[in-house]
């Protein structure tokens, strides 16, 4: 307790305290705007270390990393646009909240959620890391493996009676997942011969499109506010929000267990775990129907598991070196250039930095909460202008967002198919978020099932924990297909439904013809993932035609994620489909073209002026303030080469 409370001044001492709060505010920033993620921010801000004490270094860069799921969390509910990869899933329900007018409410969950996760992480941290590694190292290959295909059976059997469609998302995800160079023969896999492919498909532009690309056309398309109807935007519905949390007191606690369990297992990530909360907080709802309609359980589990993630990620950093993800990948390179060593000197001579990082987190957290309780009002309001009015904004988060992943003007090509995929799947309700978490979890997976075939063959599928996680993954597919059996409901079914899926079954047979001449290795993994895609495309075909079982017709039919407000694509006449996206590809047209400082302001200043109808000085002004954002912001101040 004496080495507790000696940490505690030493992060309050105001040379550290300060550095903490500059790396606050850069996080807030990074976390806001979509794509700059928290790791690529930690590895530019590493240089600035050098001169600072263990203490400081890890007060400003973890300080850094520890808030930019809160603010990704705010621009995740209040636009439908990831500010981080790690809080896509709080779009599900918090941007529908935010469209029935209470996005302060979905706001005053998600932060306060994210507080009390925070808070049970750093408490974790404290006081289980001499438990938690001989408990990790008890884990091998086939264990993780089986974790992972865990986490993403529990995504799957989100899209309830829709469980096919579900299967058939997933399996594509993992599908892009093995795009690049392989692994171990370092053979091409689906690159098409071009270079910018040989890394494979990075989530960030994918997540952009997939969810923030997709809303941005919605606006465009609507001549309404965000919210679509009139809420309370005061600071009551925040309250609100705040009380959710404490009602649901032990979905928080169990949503932040997720967190902190799944975050010490290395290489699942932040994404995983927001994923599987949220499946988590459906199936033990009293009304998991209405999850992806604006369900605050679902706001509130999402938020608890952003931020409790930090404190179980560190556990294996701390003690043996192992990174729990490629921030801490990289945080621990501030351990080598400081001469730490993890392990058991950071739970002896080295324990008052452990407790420092502990207490950066938690005042972190409270700094960046409390901050952000302030302007909640402001940013609510929002939401409440009309929608044409933040489109110009909004195109150039969505298209530095996906840039910024390796400063290529193809990331935002794969962003604008993202976008495609995302407004097919809302249209015609096909389950976003397995295809997204199969795209995460893919070489993770593929990774573990080598090593687990190196070291043990097939013997590894006889293991005990292999065996029980395959039961309860089983049990998770079987549960909501029992539970929508004995609720009922109507099926439904799209024309476009039968398409859509003999494209899967091509995509699924070319796979199958490429990967057979491949070597073992290389092709094991390609094979069985193309053979799952042909025969649930296959399935899903016969349901079509009523040669299966009524169960299977079942699996096959039903609401997606959608959001329990006017569908605006269902509704928009062609006149509308054709200005939008011919406004869309204009921007980014001329962004090729011209580059960001001159496209950016000229586009804000045609839209204003020819879709909002403003006059030539408040869209002067608009662009002006656009130019300034584009240049300080991504220019001047992170060095962000522009496109």
């Amino acid at each position: 307790m004496e080495i507790f409370g000696s940490a505690l001044l030493q992060v309050l001492a105001p040379q550290t305290f300060g550095v903490m709060l500059i790396g606050i505010a850069v996080g807030m920033v990074v976390g806001i705007l979509p794509g700059l993620g928290g790791a690529a921010t930690l590895a530019m801000m590493l240089p600035f270390v050098y001169p600072m004490d263990a203490v400081s270094a890890f007060a400003f860069l973890l300080g850094m990393h520890a808030v930019t799921a809160v603010a990704g969390d705010i621009t995740s509910v209040l636009f439908g646009i990831p500010g981080e990869a790690t809080a896509a899933a709080a779009v599900f329900d918090g941007y529908p909240m935010t469209r029935r007018g209470e996005g302060g409410r979905a706001l005053g969950a998600v932060l306060t959620a994210s507080l009390v996760g925070a808070l049970l992480g750093a408490a974790v941290l404290a006081i289980s890391v001499p438990v938690m590694r001989p408990l990790v190292l008890q884990l091998g290959p086939p264990e993780f493996l089986m974790l992972t295909v865990l986490g993403l059976s529990f995504i799957v059997s989100l899209a309830g009676r829709n469980l096919l469609k579900g299967f058939i998302m997933a399996a594509f995800g993992f599908l892009l997942a093995m795009v690049g160079l392989d692994p171990q023969s370092s053979i091409q896999r689906f690159t098409f011969g071009q270079l910018y492919l040989w890394d494979g498909i990075n989530v960030v532009p994918v997540v952009v499109g997939l969810f923030g690309g997709a809303e941005v056309l919605q606006l465009m398309m609507t001549k309404h506010s965000i919210a679509t109807q009139s809420g309370d935007a005061r600071i009551s519905r925040v309250m609100q929000g705040v009380r959710d949390v404490f009602d649901h007191w032990w979905l928080t606690l169990r949503a932040g267990a997720i967190g902190v369990g799944l975050g010490a297992i290395p290489g699942m990530g932040g994404a995983v775990g927001q994923f599987i909360a949220y499946a988590h907080a459906q199936h033990t709802s009293s009304r998991p129907e209405t999850f992806g309609r604006g369900n605050v359980e679902g706001v509130i589990a999402t938020g608890a598991v952003s931020n409790s993630r930090e404190g179980g990620t560190l556990i294996p950093t701390v003690a043996f070196g192992i990174p729990g993800s490629i921030s801490m990948a990289i945080l621990l390179s501030v351990f080598l250039i400081k001469g730490l060593v993890p392990g058991p000197a950071m739970l002896t001579t080295n324990l008052n930095v452990t407790y420092a990082m502990v207490w950066v987190i938690v005042l972190s957290n409270i700094i960046a909460v409390s901050v952000s309780f302030l302007f909640l009002n402001q940013f609510v309001r929002l939401t409440h202008v009309r929608a044409v009015l933040l489109v110009p904004f909004l195109m150039v988060l969505t298209a530095f967002g996906a840039y910024t992943a390796h400063n290529s003007f193809a990331d935002i090509l794969m962003m604008l198919g993202a976008t495609v995929a995302g407004v097919a799947a809302v249209k015609w309700d096909w389950p976003r978020a397995p295809l997204l978490l199969a795209l995460v979890l893919g070489d993770i997976a593929e990774r573990y099932l080598f090593l687990s075939y190196s070291l043990y063959e097939w013997a590894w599928l006889t293991r005990p924990l292999v065996l029980v996680c395959a039961a309860v993954t089983v049990a998770g597919l079987v549960w909501p297909l029992v539970r929508r059996r004995h609720a009922g409901g109507p099926s439904s079914t799209h024309r476009a439904d039968v398409p859509i899926t003999i494209g899967f079954a091509l995509v699924a047979a070319w796979v199958l013809y490429q990967a057979w001449p491949w070597p073992f290795r290389t092709a094991v993994f390609p094979l069985a993932i193309g053979g799952l895609l042909l025969l649930c495309a296959l399935l899903k075909l016969l349901t079509h035609v009523g040669r299966v079982p009524r169960a299977a017709e079942a699996m096959a039919s039903g609401p997606a994620d959608s959001v329990d407000v006017p569908d605006v694509f269902a509704t928009a006449s062609r006149v509308e489909w054709l200005s939008a996206t011919a406004w869309m590809t204009a921007f980014f047209v001329l962004l090729w073209l011209v580059g960001a400082l001159i496209a950016v302001p000229l586009f804000a200043v045609a839209y204003l002026m020819a879709v909002a109808r403003q006059r030539i000085v408040p869209a002067g002004v608009y662009a002006l303030a656009s130019w300034l954002f584009v240049y300080g912001l991504f220019d001047r101040a992170l060095r962000i080469p522009l496109p």
